[in-house]
């Protein structure tokens, strides 16, 4: 009972009427379980007393229907899957259109970009007008070239091509759609392999040669899918950005520069938490293409929106380690040249224009060193989450909130969460047959891993009725434009009125920001798995994504484990008031509680699901006022699913206790110790406790390490957050605690 409460007062805002039928529907089908869980009984069974013996053959009651199995109900709702169309061939793509004809909406990418022969070469073409499949075709000489071919529709529409050319020569790529070309590029393929010995430039990042448009934008779109793709039953997870980065069967740009800046040790290592992932990826893409890139600082905003300060761009200066030096020194004075007399003696001019002596370790770095160092440092050591909650309408940040379409969903679109966490959106699944479609993002963890999630509430939190916590929602970055004169470069963010008016663009929009909760889940509902849909298939993707989450969790729960293992004597320092979900060092990297607080919200949302089924019953195909036993009969069906997909063993997980031994628990079960998960997040407790092993139990009996009596303490009041699902604000100190009142006096 006591958690069926705490389901309706969370799931998506529902309020008291909800929050009354959740209550009611949970005495009659959660807390008797009689109506919902087994056939209804006889009359003898479910009489006590009455109908016992005496009652003679009129006392008996008719055997009623015997009620149909689960599946063969379920089976009701499936929808059989039509064939997928078949793929364009390369004689689709038409001929290679005239400069004048060619379509500014369609992007073609040849990588490497020195091509070799005996060298795979990656052709991508890409467009965010109509969501089609691409035809492509390549050639040599006029002559068919056989390819390997991968094609996407939505949006972006891409193709990726794969060959490794036998010969050298020039090459050309015609993309189109239906017979018609669309556009077209030529390449050359040289005989040898091409490695970039240029020297390294310490007096910017890197050189604009390109300007973002539609079409870049669709081909850094298709990049980060191709870039995360997988069976969507498949847990993806990379122990860091650059393993994914490393793997030329998934990044289409793998050494595309010949600087060996993707090899697996000796390349790029790139390791971004959460708030660096985006900002690593569009820096990545636009490094490799040339195109301008830029961020911001900004404030992580306390009781109101975070603010940026200027802009800093890849034509800046890098930032230097400091025994780097300039590969080239500064030119000498000629033998015998005069002295300015105003500057005096020729002493004093060779004095002045000798150069300081380099550090004993100078070195001229390579263009990766250059790179690594800017990721790690300019970028991962300046971007936040604040980044991602500026406010609706502030124009001086580095994001800009976009309509919500499907245009809205591409991949590379970021989504910043009202209370700090940031996602980089990775695809999204078209639903097929019974099959709901699915929303795919990653997100970096504070310990550089890369995981990829799908799109659910207790992944993507939403609040929009506190403006102080900024702008969240779905965010794409401001194009930035070259507004450079004579030898002034200069790069500028457009504003939202910019973009509002840019043909190739124009997606800005403030909509989000009038979203209730329940409205926005519905409209991502209607997005991602359009018309009616199967509610047992609805429900088993969120039971699946509850699983996700808490095999995610066996890894956050393991690394602490194996933190206090390296140092059994150290005790974690707990933070005080919000700061416990937001804070640096040890904690931030070993503690759950941001992850508890979504893993309860996705209990929940489990367990609130029926809600939204009675909220919109015509989006799962049911009619409640012209058929109501049927939705009621549907409803008891859900509520049986429910329970067998939660006691399903392939949802299980096992983690390991203080000695050693494996311990299984049921995703029933981890669904059950919810009210104990709400102080389950402290590393310095045992791995049982961390998984809320009972009091008195077996399981908890192998636990060697408690937290602290002070750190328990706090969290015995910090309990109502969780209780109410309910992240604090920044300067939240949170509620006054008298057993440790000296210590809160100090802060």
């Amino acid at each position: 009972m006591h958690l069926g409460v705490r389901s309706a007062a969370f799931s998506g805002g529902l309020g008291l009427l909800a929050l009354l039928a959740l209550l009611i529907s949970s005495v009659g089908c959660r807390g008797e379980r009689g109506s919902t869980d087994e056939p209804p009984a006889r009359g003898g069974e479910a009489g006590g007393e009455a109908g016992g013996e005496g009652g003679g053959e009129d006392a008996e009651a008719e055997p009623g229907p015997q009620r149909e199995p689960l599946d063969q109900f379920m089976a009701r709702f499936e929808r059989e899957a039509p064939p997928p169309p078949p793929a364009p061939g390369p004689e689709l793509a038409g001929d290679c259109p005239k400069q004048s004809a060619r379509d500014r909406d369609v992007g073609i990418v040849v990588s490497p970009r020195v091509p070799a022969k005996g060298e795979e070469v990656r052709v991508i073409a890409a467009s965010l007008d109509g969501e089609d499949a691409l035809a492509l075709r390549v050639e040599l000489d006029g002559e068919l070239v056989e390819t390997t071919q991968v094609h996407r529709v939505g949006v972006p529409a891409s193709t990726v091509a794969r060959f490794t050319p036998r010969e050298g020569g020039r090459f050309q790529v015609i993309v189109g759609r239906e017979g018609t070309g669309l556009r077209c590029s030529r390449f050359t393929v040289r005989q040898y392999h091409y490695s970039d010995d240029s020297e390294v430039d310490l007096s910017r990042v890197w050189d604009n040669e390109r300007a973002w448009t539609a079409a870049e934008e669709a081909l850094f779109s298709a990049w980060i899918r191709e870039l995360f793709s997988g069976p969507a039953d498949q847990d993806l997870a990379w122990k860091a950005l650059s393993e994914v980065t490393s793997d030329p069967a998934r990044n289409l740009l793998h050494d595309h520069l010949g600087r060996g800046e993707d090899h697996p040790s000796q390349g790029l290592e790139l390791v971004p938490d959460c708030a660096d992932a985006p900002y690593f990826l569009r820096a990545y893409w636009a490094y490799k293409r040339g195109l301008p890139f830029g961020f911001r600082k900004c404030s992580r905003g306390k009781k109101r929106p975070p603010n940026c300060f200027d802009l800093r761009t890849n034509l800046d200066p890098p930032d230097r380690r400091p025994h780097w030096i300039d590969p080239e020194p500064e030119p000498e004075p000629e033998p015998g040249s005069e002295p300015d007399p105003e500057l005096g003696s020729a002493a004093a001019v060779a004095s002045a224009a000798e150069p300081e002596p380099p550090p004993p370790n100078a070195e001229v770095p390579s263009h990766n060193d250059k790179m690594e160092y800017f990721f790690q440092r300019s970028i991962g050591w300046s971007v936040h989450t604040g980044n991602g909650r500026c406010a609706f309408g502030d124009s001086k940040s580095d994001l800009y909130p976009v309509e919500l379409d499907r245009r809205g969903l591409r991949p590379g679109i970021v989504y910043a969460d009202p209370y700090g966490h940031i996602l980089v959106l990775a695809e999204l699944v078209a639903p097929r047959g019974s099959s709901p479609g699915i929303l795919f993002a990653i997100d970096g963890q504070p310990d550089g891993s890369i995981t990829r999630k799908r799109f659910w509430e207790g992944n993507f939190l939403w609040n929009q009725t506190q403006p102080e916590l900024g702008g969240s929602g779905f965010k794409a970055f401001r194009p930035i434009m070259n507004a450079s004169e004579a030898d002034n470069p200069m790069f500028l963010q457009m504003d939202d009125a910019t973009i509002a008016a840019l043909r190739d663009y124009g997606d800005v929009s403030s909509m989000q920001q009038e979203l209730s909760a329940i409205e926005f889940y519905d409209l991502m509902e209607r997005l991602i798995t359009p018309g009616q849909r199967s509610p047992f298939a609805a429900q088993a993707e969120l039971v699946a994504a509850l699983a996700e989450a808490v095999r995610v969790r066996v890894t956050s729960v393991r690394n602490g484990v194996e933190y206090h293992a390296k140092r059994p004597d150290e005790i974690v320092e707990m933070p005080w008031g919000y700061s416990v979900f937001e804070t640096s060092g040890a904690w931030e990297n070993y503690s759950t509680p941001a992850r508890d607080l979504r893993l309860l919200i996705a209990m929940d949302v489990v367990l609130g699901f029926a809600d939204k089924v009675r909220r919109n019953p015509a989006s799962f195909g049911l009619d409640p006022e012209g058929a109501p036993e049927q939705f009621e009969l549907t409803m008891s069906y859900l509520d049986e699913q429910r329970a067998q997909l939660l006691a399903d063993p392939a949802h299980a997980i096992t983690y390991q206790r203080s000695d050693g031994s494996d311990w299984e628990l049921g995703l029933d079960e981890v669904v059950a110790r919810a009210e104990a998960f709400e102080t389950s997040y402290n590393p310095n407790d045992c791995p049982e406790l961390r998984w809320a092993a009972p009091e008195g139990s077996d399981e908890l009996a192998t636990c060697t390490r408690r937290a602290p009596e002070d750190q328990q303490i706090k969290m015995r009041y910090y309990r109502v957050w969780f209780a109410e699902r309910r992240r604090p604000a920044r300067g939240d100190d949170g509620p006054e605690i008298p057993e440790l009142a000296e210590q809160q006096a100090a802060l």
